[in-house]
């Protein structure tokens, strides 16, 4: 769950990028990525109220899927897991797709987890998905489908960049 309060985490691709890139998408529609080979299933959380609800009261996480977080800019972000029920793993990812940190998230904590640097997005899978497959800082993650990242948005509306 994304922590209000502090500074965190934000997008993919530059926000210079022009309106006219962007493609309208369901925020229902599927999208995967893929990181060092690796896909993942991906929900985007990409408005206020869906970074603040996360993945709060869920019981579980299928396997290789996650939910991306969205920001509309480039600055350090802070996690915690207040009413989550699942054990985490995050990965922070700055503006050019390259993993910033990475760490390991206990349910039902108000431990705070930061990015430490720069970030646009953060990903959160099950616990120990990035250490298993050998995902580093400095890794890259890649969309596949839709293939850009997705831009964060404002409540009305749904953009990819």
């Amino acid at each position: 769950m994304f922590l209000a309060g502090c500074t965190i985490l934000a997008g993919f691709l530059p926000a210079s990028q022009s309106a006219a890139a962007r493609v309208s998408a369901s925020p229902a529609a599927p999208a995967s990525v893929r990181i060092n080979h690796h896909p993942i299933t991906i929900e985007i959380a990409d408005t206020d109220s869906l970074r603040a609800e996360g993945l709060m009261h869920r019981p579980a996480l299928p396997p290789d899927h996650g939910m991306l977080f969205v920001f509309p800019d480039n600055q350090p972000r802070c996690f915690w897991m207040k009413n989550t029920l699942i054990p985490l793993s995050i990965a922070f990812i700055d503006a050019q797709r390259r993993i910033v940190a990475l760490d390991e998230m206990q349910p039902l904590s108000e431990e705070t987890h930061c990015s430490g640097s720069a970030a646009r997005y953060a990903l959160e899978m099950n616990k120990d998905w990035f250490h298993s497959r050998g995902v580093r800082v400095g890794d890259i993650i890649e969309a596949v489908q839709p293939p850009a990242l997705p831009v964060a948005r404002d409540e009305g509306s749904a953009t990819l960049q």
